[in-house]
């Protein structure tokens, strides 16, 4: 008899005799054993304090065991992603339930898991807070020297696919010991990623490292900006364009206004009008799904004029979409038709 399988039948038999009240739960999860095809316990449910104090740490005939308690109520942080543990409950068996309900309410929170892995805003918050701890991480190995920075970069490579995983929707069935097979599986990766991660696992030079950390950290956030104007194109199809008439017609004076100060080669009051106008067309480009618009990028205090004529140029634009859109603008030639209309 195998050492996993002589555990698991040890567990089960001290929980049913000795742990009936306590322990809700004994469950196997074998993704990260070096043999996953054994249904060897990997943790339980406790549910007093008692069954707490079940859980052990022990090395027999060589194999170490790691019997660990989860509560309910970290499972249900896993379920609703709130904590990367997702292939512990995504990839469990139940091997020995107190009751039918405690079983059902198990495969519950596994369902649960499932239809927020399927929801793309939830999922798109998951890759974009991996990112962020990527970033942070690869700040801190900056200042590292040694093996702080091959552990830093292990756990650069480590949230950079995870936030990639997330945006496909998916997470990694082995967590971090697998993961460019489990890209290789995924629909949307960044071209080169997976040459790049092993670049880096390769790359023995810390200064090295921190320079290939780099370039993959510039490649994701460009993968994650072009997912998520492509999301916002989709997701457009319900606005309602004459809000962004409105809009306009409120954001028209600022216009105006760039006009009027280029022609007074008023450089200060360009470029502080500009940043203006430069959010205001961030915003409104991502809630209508509209193309990008660079505004700020044609700004030179002596050629103004260049400024203007891509200023004018993003104003038709935005008209030209309010009509396609359905939209009206409320403008008027003359009092007369104002005051005809009004």
């Amino acid at each position: 008899m195998k050492n996993g399988e002589f555990v698991t039948n040890w567990v089960i038999e001290q929980v049913k005799k000795n742990y009936a009240d306590d322990i809700a739960l004994v469950v196997s999860h074998t993704t990260l054993r070096i043999d996953t095809d054994e249904d060897a316990v990997s943790f339980f449910v406790p549910i007093t304090q008692r069954g707490y104090e079940f859980g052990r740490t022990f090395i027999l005939n060589g194999e170490g065991f790691d019997i660990w308690g989860i509560p309910w109520e970290r499972l249900e942080r896993f379920a609703e992603l709130e904590e990367y543990n997702t292939t512990v409950l995504a990839e469990a068996k139940v091997l020995y339930a107190r009751s039918k309900e405690d079983e059902e309410y198990f495969e519950e929170l596994r369902k649960r898991l499932g239809e927020n892995l399927q929801n793309r805003k939830k999922m798109r918050a998951c890759a974009l807070e991996a990112y962020a701890q990527a970033k942070e991480i690869y700040l801190q190995m900056l200042f590292t020297k040694g093996s702080e920075v091959k552990l830093g970069a292990g756990y650069v490579l480590d949230y950079l696919a995870r936030s990639i995983a997330f945006s496909n929707c998916r997470y990694f069935k082995q967590s971090q010991t697998n993961q460019l097979e489990e890209l290789g599986t995924m629909e949307k990766v960044p071209e080169g990623f997976g040459e790049k991660y092993l670049q880096v696992i390769k790359e023995t030079n810390g200064e090295e490292q921190k320079a290939l950390c780099y370039q993959l950290i510039c490649q994701v956030q460009e993968f994650l900006e072009a997912l998520e104007e492509q999301q916002e194109r989709e997701e457009v199809k319900e606005k309602n364009f004459q809000d962004l008439a409105d809009w306009y017609g409120e954001l028209s004076y600022t216009w105006l206004r760039i006009r009027h100060y280029a022609s007074k080669q008023d450089y200060i009051k360009i470029y502080m009008w500009g940043i203006y106008l430069q959010e205001e067309l961030r915003q409104v480009c991502g809630d209508f799904g509209l193309e990008k618009q660079e505004l700020m990028d044609y700004y030179e205090p002596d050629k103004l004029e260049n400024f203007v004529k891509q200023a004018d140029l993003i104003e038709e634009k935005i008209r030209q979409a309010i009509e396609a859109g359905g939209g009206k603008i409320h403008e008027y030639a003359t009092k007369e038709e104002f005051l005809n209309e009004v």
